[in-house]
């Protein structure tokens, strides 16, 4: 059911872009099926390990105004609207670990599924989101 789910809203958002061929759609499709949830959803138990062994880049892909409410520590604010536009400030190894956060898990799996289409291989989703990190009483830093 997630699978689908997430399919579904990353199709339904890259349809409604007007720039979107119907072949460039088709090749998403095809991208997103090969995708194996395990390689790339992260769950929170597992994310104080996964930050501390890996050092990743930690991508925060929330709204200023949830952000302004605490955020991980180390972590670069891009909302996933701005990403597309932005890709320059991540990093330039395609093969560096990128953690990716947003409130839930939900918009951030898009994200983490378009920067694995860009060929950033080593893209995780923190599952549940920054809502997962703060039940775990993980650290957070406030602006």
């Amino acid at each position: 059911m997630r699978r689908w789910w997430l399919m579904w809203l990353v199709l339904g958002s890259l349809a409604q872009a007007q720039e979107m061929t119907p072949l460039a759609l088709l090749q998403m499709g095809s991208f997103i099926k090969k995708i194996n949830p395990a390689s790339y959803l992260l769950y929170a138990a597992e994310v104080k390990d996964y930050v501390e062994v890996f050092e990743p880049f930690i991508l925060d892909v929330r709204t200023n105004e949830e952000r302004a409410r605490g955020f991980i520590p180390g972590s670069v604010q891009i909302h996933i609207s701005q990403l597309p536009d932005r890709l320059g400030e991540l990093p330039k190894e395609k093969d560096k670990p990128i953690l990716v956060y947003c409130g839930t898990g939900h918009v951030s799996a898009v994200a983490a599924a378009y920067l694995r289409a860009l060929g950033y291989t080593e893209v995780k989703n923190l599952s549940g989101g920054f809502r997962a990190w703060l039940e775990l009483n993980l650290p957070v830093q406030r602006p």
